[in-house]
This record gives C-alpha cells, structure tokens and sequence, in this order.
C-alpha cells in the first residue's frame, strides 16, 4: 500500500502566509505545521509571526492576518528553533511548497543568519498533481473540492496545512501505483 511510502516518518503539513509574494522583500506572518510523528502521535504547531513591515490590505484581504493580530507575536527569529526541530528530518508536504513556501523559509533563514532546516523530504502536492495530470484546476480549493476535501479558512496557514495533507493521502489513494519505493525515490522521480 502506497502508506508504507511514508510509514516511520514525522510527516508535516506545511504552509505559511505572507505579507506579498516575493521572498526578497515580503515576510512572514504565520506557519503552521500539522500531522504526526514518526510513531503517530498528533503534530500541530502554529503561530503568528510579526513581520516587522506593515502587512499590505490586499494580503489582508486574502488571509485576514492585519498588523494588530501580529503585533507582540515575535519575529521569524524568535520561532525557528521550533520550526527546525520539527521541520529537520521529517517528510514536508505542502501545495506549491517548492516554489512558494520553501523559497520563503531560505530567505527569511538567510535574514536572520540561520541554517534552512533539513527535511528528509519536501512532497509538493502541486507537482504531484501536474505530474499525474489530475484532470481540472491545481490550485488547493479546486483539488480540495474534486476528492471532498473540506477547507474552511482557505488561506490561514493551520487549515491549508491539514487540507495539503489529506490531499496527499487522497491523492496517494487514487494513485497508488505511483507512491512506490522509498519517499526519497518518489521525490526524485517527480523531478525527472
């Protein structure tokens, strides 16, 4: 069963919400990281991250996070220790996670003087999507809604992450042929 792919691992959904959308000069505003460990007990951290830049209305618009939510939040500095220790060694799922999300968490890394985190193995559910050519929209609503995936609070980092991980787990059900051999092989033959 395509399971065993992921059997033995701390598996974490993984999303962020920003101020914009480029790394260079946006920030983050909240993470969340939701799954289980390696022996499947319950993983749900998530936090709101003051930016230190005023969040733009129209990044408001899409996640309703405003300046005074985050204000006495703690910067991206004061959260990434716990992040690292969850993020290091653990398979990170995420929707658009390689393009988006990830390339967030190297800049605001490099910021602050710190090491990336070293997950085991980064599973972007957009790839996969793409790749398998799953018929209609890639955006997450749209394959959300296509394998009755419920997703309230659309954009806030927590429900995103728990919606891109049962969007794996509805997507490993659907092809199950293609969730084969070890999580590090499934990753690379994505991209091939």
């Amino acid at each position: 069963m395509a399971v065993g792919l992921l059997d033995g691992h701390r598996v974490l959904g993984f999303d962020l919400e920003t101020t914009g959308f480029d790394p260079r000069s946006d920030r983050i505003v909240q993470f969340a990281l939701v799954g289980s460990d390696s022996g499947g007990s319950h993983v749900n951290p998530h936090a709101l991250i003051d930016p230190g830049v005023p969040i733009p209305m129209e990044s408001t618009r899409v996640h309703g996070i405003e300046d005074s939510d985050v204000r006495g939040s703690g910067g991206f500095g004061d959260h990434i220790d716990s992040i690292s220790e969850l993020i290091d060694g653990a398979v990170i799922v995420g929707h658009n996670v390689l393009a988006f999300d990830w390339r967030f968490m190297e800049v605001e890394c490099s910021r602050i003087g710190r090491d990336v985190p070293e997950p085991l193995a980064i599973v972007d559910t957009l790839v996969i999507a793409r790749r398998f050519g799953v018929p209609g929209r890639h955006k997450l609503g749209a394959l959300c809604e296509r394998y009755g995936i419920r997703l309230e609070r659309s954009h806030r980092a927590d429900a995103d992450a728990g919606a891109t991980l049962l969007l794996l787990w509805k997507l490993m059900g659907a092809y199950p042929n293609r969730f084969e051999g070890s999580i590090e092989d499934f990753v690379e033959s994505l991209s091939r």
